[in-house]
């Protein structure tokens, strides 16, 4: 199995890193690449197993939309032949038709995977946490950013959010999705807060393996469950 992990020395924020550690400890075996953003990615010419993109600052989210505008039609091919591709915090606003950036008075065209909009304003910084449900998963996890998104995304979200918000302050529903292309603002890191996911996740793959440090990690989840079940936490 081979693993492509993106730009992880900039797109990293939040301990999002921490999802490609994940991964090497629950697949030990797996090829991992690390591609900074310099170099031309993996997945470029080769087809990977499974692709990795974390959060990054503003400015480098700019970076990144121009590395990879030149291989939209290849990522599209790639996601429609069913390639695992994860994006958490900001990164799967890359994928978006555009994102206006108000504190800067920017516009800039994204990717136009999925036709949604981006508003992010700099003075308006919005922390919380999500509970949501991915099919018969439950999955928790934590926010903290200065964007939303808006468009129509009722068929094709990642979560629902049982609590929490989801794409905007007026949605229940999280992230976006493209058959194995998941983008998510939930942070944490989410694959070790969620090894349930993270089995979910490499799954997807045709590859069965079990989260790693199973029985603490599950420990964790199940604590945090119970602590994002309460009444009394605010979201």
């Amino acid at each position: 199995m081979v693993i492509e992990i993106l730009f992880s020395e900039v797109c990293n924020l939040f301990g999002d890193g921490q999802n490609a550690a994940y991964l090497k400890a629950t697949l030990p075996e797996a090829e991992f690449i690390f591609t900074p953003l310099t170099d031309t990615p993996y997945f470029a010419e080769n087809t990977p197993d499974m692709i990795y993109l974390g959060a990054m600052t503003e400015a480098t989210q700019r970076k990144v939309i121009e590395k990879l505008m030149p291989l939209k039609a290849r990522i599209l091919e790639l996601v429609d032949a069913g390639i695992p591709f994860l994006a958490t915090g900001n990164a799967g606003e890359i994928f978006c038709r555009s994102i206006h950036y108000v504190t800067e008075e920017i516009q800039v065209d994204g990717l136009g995977i999925f036709d949604m909009t981006v508003k992010t304003n700099l003075f308006d910084r919005y922390n919380g946490k999500v509970l949501g449900e991915l099919e018969d998963i439950k999955i928790v996890g934590f926010r903290s950013q200065f964007s939303f998104l808006f468009g129509d995304n009722s068929s094709n979200y990642f979560l629902k959010c049982l609590r929490g918000v989801g794409i905007n302050r007026e949605s229940k529903l999280e992230g976006m999705r493209r058959n194995n292309l998941i983008c998510t603002q939930l942070i944490g890191p989410i694959l070790a807060l969620n090894p349930l996911f993270c089995e979910y996740f490499i799954g997807l793959t045709g590859t069965k393996a079990e989260a790693a440090f199973r029985q603490s990690a599950m420990a964790a989840y199940e604590q945090h469950m119970k602590e994002f079940c309460d009444p009394k936490v605010v979201f």
